[in-house]
């Protein structure tokens, strides 16, 4: 079965590379008159202004190298990888889903015969992505004999 990622923080490679390349330009240029005007000792506006260009620079080359977002939610074969805002990230693993009970705006799995439980919130998600969160679970429980119940 296909699994499905969900993730609000994807953007292209193309635009990537672009960021990239925009961040070390601009990283380069703002450096080259910081350095300059604090060789000549004149801390004045434009100084501070490529200090700041620098600093902006490198946070736009590390935001699209390094701190890129993973996925809010991944749903496949074998577990549930949760990373929702306002959630404590966590998996959930198939083979201890005892039953699912399926709301509005969340989804509790009932694990290891109904003695924990797991509440998704799914209300940060678009309408979109809810009814097509929601459908991935019906099919899996579907695919693995889990009773489900819609509340």
């Amino acid at each position: 079965m296909n699994e499905l990622n969900i993730n609000y923080g994807e953007i292209s490679q193309t635009r990537k590379i672009a960021n990239i390349i925009t961040g070390i330009y601009l990283a380069g240029f703002t450096l080259y008159f910081t350095i300059t005007e604090g060789i000549a000792s004149r801390y004045g506006v434009l100084f501070f202004c490529a200090l700041a260009g620098f600093i902006f620079a490198t946070i736009i080359v590390l935001s699209n190298t390094l701190w890129l977002p993973g996925p809010l939610l991944k749903i496949d074969n074998n577990s549930i990888i949760i990373a929702l805002p306002q959630q404590i990230k966590t998996t959930i693993d198939w083979t201890n889903v005892s039953r699912v009970n399926i709301g509005t705006s969340y989804i509790v799995f009932l694990l290891n015969g109904e003695k924990k439980q797991k509440k998704m919130d799914i209300t940060r998600l678009t309408y979109e992505d809810v009814m097509t969160v929601k459908a991935k679970i019906i099919e899996m429980c579907e695919h693995k004999n889990i009773p489900y119940h819609n509340d």
